[in-house]
């Protein structure tokens, strides 16, 4: 993730990203969409608060989601509460008003690269259902891990499998997959 992170991202390393997401949604996404019982109406991420738009490498990612093209994708905006930090505001992004009937009584695929505290892939989740979606599911691709935290300690030792691009992500998914 530092590499993708970087400015430019490293290629090799947005590309393995980028293709971790078309994986994820063209195995999983029926699991995905089984979970809440409406089919994706619209696809997103969450914006970077120093560097947003289409450009940034995060946009890459969303637009790797299988199924959804052009006409399903919106862009989140800064709020005024983007500054904060590592905390969930309802503030912190809002949803343009030229998006909002992409939103609007639909289920949103919110794509997001790093995971650390959870702060802004849930309060991109609030912006989005205060602008009507009916359902949000958030895709995150990495988790950043500290060894010191004891929280993250506990989540590396539980991990003695290797990463299985077949293993279905949904805990309640009864992926095909797992069967075949």
């Amino acid at each position: 993730m530092r590499a993708y992170k970087r400015t430019p991202p490293v290629r090799r390393c947005a590309n393995d990203l980028e293709l971790m997401v078309m994986a994820a949604t063209e195995l999983h996404g029926r699991c995905m969409v089984e979970a809440v019982g409406q089919e994706w109406t619209a696809v997103t991420f969450v914006p970077s608060a120093t560097r947003g738009g289409p450009d940034h490498p995060v946009a890459a990612l969303a637009r790797q989601v299988a199924g959804l093209g052009p006409a399903n994708r919106l862009l989140l905006a800064p709020g005024p509460g983007i500054a904060a930090k590592r905390v969930v505001r309802a503030d912190r992004f809002v949803v343009p008003a030229k998006y909002r009937a992409r939103t609007r009584d639909g289920h949103v695929l919110l794509v997001d690269d790093t995971w650390v505290s959870g702060g802004n892939i849930q309060s991109a989740a609030v912006a989005l259902h205060d602008a009507g979606a009916a359902r949000v599911t958030a895709l995150c691709v990495g988790r950043w891990c500290d060894n010191g935290w004891t929280a993250h300690r506990a989540l590396l030792d539980s991990c003695t499998d290797p990463y299985d691009p077949f293993v279905c992500p949904v805990p309640s998914g009864t992926c095909r997959l797992l069967s075949e």
